[in-house]
């Protein structure tokens, strides 16, 4: 099975969130779609999270490799 995206699972949660909106599910059907919102949430924070990760990780990279050059520039000069 193909690992979900971050914009499928966003898109579910959406979904689940108007039918709970509209209020009128059968109790069992609300707290079932309740629960799979959640796990949606918490499964999109934790892609966020790896995703906010990243880009500190290559902006890190970056900035350093800018202080080099930098630096290799005033010691030519």
């Amino acid at each position: 099975m193909a690992k979900e995206t971050f914009e499928s699972r966003l898109e579910r949660l959406k979904s689940i969130v108007d039918k709970l909106e509209r209020g009128d599910l059968p109790l069992e059907e609300g707290v079932a779609l309740y629960k799979e919102g959640l796990e949606l949430a918490k499964a999109c924070g934790k892609q966020l999270e790896g995703a906010r990760h990243e880009v500190k990780i290559v902006s890190e990279g970056l900035i350093k490799e800018f202080e080099a050059l930098d630096n290799m520039g005033a010691d030519n000069d």
